[in-house]
């Protein structure tokens, strides 16, 4: 008789390894999380100006520059998390600029009025 030794699993349930369900899955949560319904107000894609900022709903934050070059929103994000090793010599804050899409491309970024537009060319 022939006996075999499994090895117990830890860490994430489902493994590393990607699957249609699990892709599928996290689309679902996006969805769910992101763009429900009703999200009335919206300012379309195309109405987006290059270089003006928007205050609206988003994952890191609540106002964001449009760069309409690469069609994302770029966010100011501010976290308190120190470095164990460091920590209490060294504190602070550890700000980061991040990208967001627009949600009706399926981003996380849903723009409700304009802050201020960019200032014209002078060529």
């Amino acid at each position: 008789m022939k006996t075999t030794t499994t090895l117990a699993r830890n860490g994430r349930k489902g493994g590393r390894a990607r699957s249609a369900a699990k892709s599928l899955a996290a689309r679902q949560n996006i969805l769910l999380r992101w763009h429900r319904p009703g999200r009335d107000g919206v300012i379309p894609l195309a109405a987006l100006i290059d270089g003006a900022w928007y205050i609206g709903e988003g994952r890191s934050a609540s106002v964001a520059f449009w760069d309409g070059f690469r069609k994302t929103f770029q966010t100011v994000s501010a976290n308190s998390w120190f470095d164990p090793a460091t920590y209490p010599q060294i504190t602070g804050r550890t700000v980061r600029l991040k990208q967001e899409r627009h949600v009706a491309s399926g981003g996380t970024f849903a723009p409700r009025e304009i802050l201020s537009a960019a200032a014209p060319n002078r060529s």
